[in-house]
């Protein structure tokens, strides 16, 4: 569950009555900070002024390193994010090994993923290049929008399950396309608990990919990342 929210509003008591909502939490079990800056529209185009504060659970910590690692993430975004004058909700989850950021907007998350998802590719560079920096530590740092990594992870699990149910009817192999390294990643771990099929990796850089083959004693030791 997030424990830490950054939200904008017209009023403070606007922004704090939705962040209260979506942490599932009342006044007195969190603190509130308003932060300094406010930003106006882009160029005028996305609206006025709005206020932004940060709502954090008074018990709540961030696997990236506390409320310190939470407040870095929260400021690196809001700079990035800043600079569009988008009003948005930001809110901090642990999992089993990265620190996930989900970001809603108001209706601009298009244009925050991009195309093919590259806009949001680079806004998690950046805030993983600029949060490591900072801080002089290293932790992964998935961000999301409006749950666009999350649907695209469920779905590549379950055409993974799917394709190595038909590699374990058929016994011939199946290639995905070039995917990065979490979603090779993520396609290794659900193929993982077939006994007879297995994933291995081939190609370079870009290109690599992944293959779910029937596994034999030839394919054990093929790389798998």
């Amino acid at each position: 569950m997030a424990n830490s929210i950054e939200i904008t509003g017209k009023t403070i008591d606007n922004a704090l009555e939705k962040a209260l909502k979506d942490l599932r939490a009342r006044k007195d079990e969190v603190d509130i900070e308003v932060l300094s800056e406010s930003h106006s529209g882009l160029l005028g185009i996305f609206g006025g002024k709005m206020v932004r504060i940060r709502v954090t659970r008074k018990t709540g910590k961030s696997a990236a390193g506390g409320d310190e690692g939470a407040d870095v993430i929260q400021s690196v975004i809001g700079e990035v994010l800043g600079f569009m004058g988008v009003a948005y909700t930001l809110t901090i989850e642990e999992s089993e090994d990265t620190t996930f950021v989900n970001i809603n907007s108001d209706g601009l998350d298009g244009l925050l993923i991009g195309r093919r998802g590259e806009t949001l590719a680079s806004i998690q560079h950046v805030v993983n290049r600029i949060f490591t920096k900072r801080t002089g530590r290293h932790s992964k740092i998935t961000v999301d929008v409006g749950g666009y990594v999350r649907r695209k992870h469920r779905l590549l699990v379950e055409k993974a399950q799917k394709l190595a149910e038909r590699v374990s009817k058929t016994q011939k192999e199946y290639d995905f396309e070039p995917l990065k390294a979490s979603e090779r990643r993520i396609i290794h771990l659900a193929v993982a608990d077939f006994d007879d099929v297995t994933t291995y990796t081939i190609g370079d850089g870009l290109l690599r990919k992944v293959v779910i083959s029937p596994k034999t004693s030839a394919t054990e030791d093929l790389p798998r990342d």
